[in-house]
Parts: C-alpha cells; sequence; structure tokens
C-alpha cells in the first residue's frame, strides 16, 4: 500500500471539506454518493461513518474498488483504493458512531474501512491529475 501525503491526510480530516465516493457494481455502473464523514485512521487507511444503505455499501462488498474525493476551495485529492470491511464494534466504530451524532445527529450504522492503493491531485493546474502517491 501506498502512503498519503501529509497534505492529503490533513484535507481527509477537515470536516469542512467536502468529501464523496465513486464505486461501481459487478457490471460497472457507477454510483457517487457524498460522505462527509472520512477521515484517516493512519497513513494508508481512510475510514467513514456509514449511514445509509444502498448502492455504495453494495458496491463496495461486490467489487471492493473505490475512489474517494475530497476538496476545498480549488485544493482536492483522490484517493483510490480497496474497501476492506464494515466494522460494528471496536475504537474507530466508536469514533466514527461519536462523530456522525455530534456532527450529524444521525447514527452510523457501522464504520467502513478503505487502503489506500494510489492518491492523485485533483486541483486545478498544471499538477492536476498528478499522481502523488
Amino acid at each position: 500500500m501506498v502512503k498519503m501525503p501529509e497534505e492529503v491526510m490533513d484535507m481527509f480530516n477537515e470536516w469542512d471539506a467536502s468529501k464523496t465516493i465513486a464505486t461501481a457494481d459487478a457490471e460497472g455502473k457507477l454510483n457517487v454518493a457524498p460522505i462527509k464523514t472520512f477521515s484517516v485512521v493512519d497513513e494508508e487507511t481512510l475510514a467513514f461513518g456509514y449511514v445509509f444503505p444502498g448502492k455504495t455499501k453494495d458496491n463496495m462488498e461486490a467489487t471492493k474498488k473505490v475512489a474517494v474525493t475530497a476538496f476545498k476551495g480549488s485544493t482536492g485529492y483522490q484517493i483510490k483504493g480497496s474497501f476492506q470491511e464494515f466494522l460494528i464494534s471496536g475504537p474507530i466504530f466508536d469514533q466514527k458512531k461519536e462523530q456522525v451524532k455530534e456532527k450529524l445527529k444521525l447514527d452510523a450504522k457501522s464504520a467502513g474501512i478503505i487502503k489506500v492503493e494510489e492518491v492523485y491531485s485533483v486541483s486545478p493546474g498544471p499538477d492536476a491529475g498528478k499522481k502523488l502517491a
């Protein structure tokens, strides 16, 4: 696995950054959903509080492939990675459950875990699309 640069981890930990996740089903049909609750577990791992069941969950479980983007203003990053599991207990789940309740006033059903495989800049300019890790 690759390690996220510091500025990428900072962006994914920023609550006010916009974040989306892209998935595909077994036939390749795409789905994109906003998920505000992404944060960094370590340099190689992202976690998110999962609230609403549906296509995103089904696709992650079927194909394991995801792309996640975080951006604020004109700065943004994309992570391509592999879905690992949904946690329903433990410290990561507890942290996500608390965050979702506090920030969104909703109940997290689980915490999704993604292993980072590639990191890109999606900021406009000469480095747009540049692979960072």
